[in-house]
Formats: C-alpha cells, structure tokens, sequence
C-alpha cells in the first residue's frame, strides 16, 4: 500500500511541478517528506530505546552485584560457624575429655556436692552456647537464603526486560533501514523525475522559438514581395498599397542558465573541517543537503566534497574504509548517524531538530558504538 500511495505523490508531484512551471509558481513539497517524516520518528524511537536497554544494562549489573556479594556473605558465615563449632568441640573435649555429653555422663563420678554443682554449673554453660550458637546460625542462613531468593528473583526479572529491549532495537533498527532505504530511493526517483520535467521544459522552449523564427521569416519575405510588385506598377492607375507595418521583433530564444562551476572537492582534512565549521548553528532537516539546513549524511557529504549534494547514506559511509588512526577530517558513523570527526575526541554532525549542527564527544553519543572511516 505504501508503495502504490508513493507512486501516486510522485506522479502528482510531477505533474504539480509541470503546472508550476507554466504558471511561473513555486514547485510543490517533495514527495519523500511523508518518508522522511517517518524516518525521523523510527530513529527518535531507536534512540529512545537505546537510551532504555543502557539503563536496565546497568540495573542488571548493580543486582548481580549485590547477588554475587550474598553468596560470598553466606559463604563467609558458614565458615565463622564451621570454626565455632570446632573451636566449641574443642572446649568441650578439653574440659570434660569427650565428644558428646549428656547429664548422666556429666554426673558419674561425682565426689561431693560442690564437685556436682560445678559440673552442672559447666554443663549448663555450653549447652547454653550451643543452642544460643545453633539459633544464630538458622536465623542467619534463613536471612541470606531469603535475601538471596529475592535477588535472583529481582535478577531474573531484570533480564527479560534486557531481552525484550533487546528484541524491541533489533526491530527498530530494521525500521530504520527499511524507512532509510526507501528514503534515497523516492529521493531517486524524485530527481530522475525533475531531471525528465527540466528536459521536457528545454525542449519545449527551444521549440517555441524555433516556430517564432520562422514566422519572422516568412513575415520579412511577404513584405519584400509586396515592395517589389509597387515598384513594377508606378506607370498604371492602381493606386500604391499602403506599405505593411514592419514586424513585431520576436524574442530570441532565451539563453539556458549558466551551469554553476563545482566547488573543489578536495578531501584534505583540513578543508572538511573548514567546511565543518562553517556550518555549525545551521538548522537540522530530514533530507537536507543545504546550504542552510542539513540531515546526518547531508552535512556529511557536503564537507567532504564542497558541493550540496548526497554521496549516500550511513549504510553507504559504513562501507568505506575503516581507520584505527582517526585525523581530522575522516567520517565518524554507525547504522543510523554520521558527523566529521575534528579531533580530540570531537566531531560535528547535524544532530536533530533541537540543536541543529554542533560540536559533541564522539564517546558520549549514539550508545559509543561509532566506527570511523575515509573517504
């Protein structure tokens, strides 16, 4: 459906563009500014989205963090209670020389009712530790077996909201391909179709002056004709026909505009950044190629050449070579942004309706997945 209403602006493109110029009017909007618009909007989501997965990326890494820090907590308390209860055992075996004690065995033995009254006062004594040892460590475990239940949880939770992002850019990013491609060719396309509207204007103009220079002709021979028949009848009685008024001069045929000269395209570096700089504060538009308004690639093409035109797209840049070395003057990009890297870590690109063309860390924009190139 999309591709039949592209058609259809097109060709109603065209024929507006045909009676503009009869009527000496303005040509219409371009017929890929639907295209664009939604170009511009699937890029807006795919920054948005990216902006989201960082986010929950950093969550997830706080979390499994704070998980891995439990494990080791409740590694490092079972430890401090396997050491209690050796250093408990030991007290035990040192103090009654066995293992295990019961009452009866506490007991046997006893001498007097002082000696009782110690050993019951001993027995007493560890099982207190024992128990108030053995309450600790299930309160504890409990704790940590709790705490860390609920940060796998928190962990796992975290991780589908990765996936789904992660599937929700891989979409966008197709999108943004797809609205990109289609883009350059209606841009294409609307330029073959001028190129064939100026032809056709050209000819037309050349043949209205062709038929112009005829009719002087014939005009100019009618009256020469007439002159010489006055000049064989001066002896008889007709009378001298009143000579014919002299032709109207037609136009001539209008001179076609002269061809600008190309600005030189040199791809030295320092006269990309040149170029660069001069354009910074410009405005931002999807489509633009200048001299007042730029997109990403627009700008872009517009450094490296000198010229307001289009060398391609990101996809195009991303094909060139790439450069470990980046100097001032090599093309900074990814899928969906480029800019004209100016050193120090800088580059200049058209960034979106709100800041127009500015200077920004490479490092700080577009999730740092930039690659550079050389034209």
């Amino acid at each position: 459906m999309r591709t039949a209403n592209t058609h259809k602006n097109m060709a109603r493109c065209a024929a507006t563009a045909t009676l503009a110029c009869v009527l000496g009017l303005g040509l219409a909007a371009p017929a890929y500014a639907d295209t664009a618009s939604d170009l511009a909007a699937a890029r807006t989501k795919l920054e948005q989205i990216g902006t989201q997965t960082q986010q929950i990326y950093d969550e997830l890494a706080t979390q499994t963090q704070a998980l891995d820090q439990t494990a080791g907590e409740i590694t490092q308390k079972q430890q401090e209670i396997a050491d209690g209860q050796a250093k408990l055992s030991t007290y035990v075996a040192g103090e009654y020389k066995t293992g295990g004690l019961s009452l009866l065995q506490v007991l046997t033995g006893v001498d007097d009712l002082s000696d009782m009254l110690n050993r019951l006062f001993y027995y007493g004594k560890v099982s207190d530790k024992q128990a108030q040892t053995i309450q600790e460590v299930k309160e504890l475990k409990q704790q940590l077996t709790d705490k860390q239940a609920e940060q796998e949880k928190n962990v796992a939770t975290t991780q589908k909201k990765v996936d789904e992002l992660n599937a929700q850019q891989a979409e966008a990013q197709n999108v943004v391909n797809s609205l990109d491609s289609q883009l350059q060719a209606e841009l294409a396309a609307e330029a073959e179709a001028n190129a064939a509207l100026q032809a056709g204007i050209n000819a037309s103009t050349a043949e209205k002056a062709t038929v112009s220079n005829e009719t002087a002709g014939t005009t100019e021979k009618t009256n020469n004709d007439g002159q010489t028949s006055n000049n064989n009848n001066q002896g008889g009685n007709t009378p001298a026909p009143t000579p014919a008024p002299a032709p109207t001069p037609q136009p001539s045929t209008p001179a076609p505009a002269p061809t600008p000269s190309a600005p030189s395209q040199s791809v030295d570096g320092g006269s990309v950044v040149s170029r660069a700089y001069s354009k910074l504060g410009c405005a931002y538009s999807w489509g633009g190629i200048g001299p007042n308004s730029f997109d990403c690639s627009g700008f872009v093409s517009y450094c490296l050449t000198g010229r307001y035109c289009r060398l391609g797209n990101t996809g195009t840049f991303m094909g060139w070579t790439r450069v470990s070395d980046p100097q001032p003057g090599d093309v900074v990009v990814n899928s969906y942004h480029t800019g004209i890297y100016i050193g120090g870590g800088q580059m200049i690109h058209a960034s979106d309706y709100n800041t127009g063309v500015i200077i920004s860390s490479v490092a700080a924009g577009m999730n740092n997945n930039y690659i550079f190139v050389r034209y």
